[in-house]
């Protein structure tokens, strides 16, 4: 054999060898287990995801890796860099399977609403899916933590973690000492009037943190559509209603609307939260996710304006969005 054609095949083995190494890397797994407890094989470096959450988006973006998300769900338009993504689905609930696979992302990252059949035709093309179940401010840390590391951002996890646990702390610590009568009895309604939520829920979670009572529960039913005579007579201090449509731009006039329609229902003329002027608006933008905390600083201050004179939660709000976003806040996220 010649001194060239050795040579040659040298190369070509050298070559394979780097080519192997490479794909090995390339292969090199981290395992997840996810918010429905399923362990799941995900190969990194992750380079291209399909997010089908808006909060799952919102963290990656977070993180410093909005670049990364090739394909979302309709829902996921903040940070605004997201507009020119791909839309592959409505929602998790609704995902687009054909076009999923025909991004080929390295992971598809959903949240509870993605079924367990839809989840299966996506792994069926290799993808693997990654179900986060979490997003208040007391969970939001577990799809913080996942993403991180998938994304080799672990430290910009804890620190996104550690700004969310310092205002926490507030709370936890001005909350910690109030006797039972010293928390406001709170009716949290829900996209649709009397329609509630009970122990166990977001908004349930949301109201205790912030040393608030849920009048509803110990209602039976998780999600409850209550009476107008059973409000009356539990005679709220304080109503809060979620408005979704404040993520999707109708800001200050759809929540006054909202807020005046309540104030105005005849049959609850008489509720001491009517009375005192004490229902208040919570945009989706602040009530789920990293930005949690934010919502979680505006129910405090609802509650207890006493105890919480000297926080402004709208200046913690900008300091957020600054610090891991690099944007200012646009909009009108809780009313008055």
């Amino acid at each position: 054999m010649t001194g060239k054609v050795l040579t040659g095949l040298f190369i070509a083995l050298m070559l394979l060898s780097f080519l192997g190494a490479c794909e090995d890397a390339k292969a090199e797994m981290i395992t997840i287990v996810d918010g429905r407890g399923q362990s799941v094989d995900v190969p990194t470096p992750v380079e291209r995801i399909a997010s089908i959450s808006s909060r799952a988006s919102e963290i990656i973006c977070a993180l410093g890796a909005c670049d990364k998300i090739v394909g979302r769900d309709s829902y996921s338009f903040f940070p605004p860099a997201l507009a020119d993504v791909q839309v592959v689905a409505e929602s998790s609930y609704t995902p687009n399977i054909e076009l999923i696979h025909k991004l080929d992302p390295d992971l598809v990252i959903a949240d509870s609403m993605l079924s367990n059949d839809d989840r299966k035709k996506i792994e069926s093309a290799g993808i693997p899916v990654i179900v986060e179940t979490t997003w208040d401010s007391k969970t939001v840390a577990t799809p913080v933590r996942h993403i991180g590391v998938l994304l080799d951002k672990a430290d910009r996890a804890e620190e996104i973690i550690g700004f969310i646990e310092r205002y926490q702390g507030i709370i936890e610590e001005r909350t910690a000492g109030l006797e039972e009568e010293d928390k406001p009895a709170v009716f949290f309604e829900w996209s649709r009037p009397y329609y509630s939520m009970g122990n166990g829920t977001l908004f349930h979670n949301l109201t205790v943190a912030a040393g608030g009572i849920n009048i509803v529960a110990d209602e039976p039913v998780k999600y409850p559509t209550m009476d107008p005579e059973w409000l009356v007579e539990k005679d709220p201090d304080i109503i809060i209603r979620y408005d979704y449509s404040t993520e999707k731009g109708n800001l200050t006039d759809n929540m006054e609307k909202t807020r005046d329609e309540i104030l105005s229902r005849p049959e609850l003329g008489d509720v001491k939260a009517i009375v005192d002027g004490r229902v208040y608006i919570l945009g989706n933008p602040v009530a789920s996710g990293i930005r949690s905390v934010v919502g979680d600083l505006y129910l405090a201050k609802w509650f207890h304006p006493d105890l919480f004179k000297d926080i402004d939660p709208e200046a913690v709000h900008r300091e957020l969005l600054q610090k891991f976003f690099g944007l200012e806040p646009d909009g009108v996220y809780v009313y008055p």
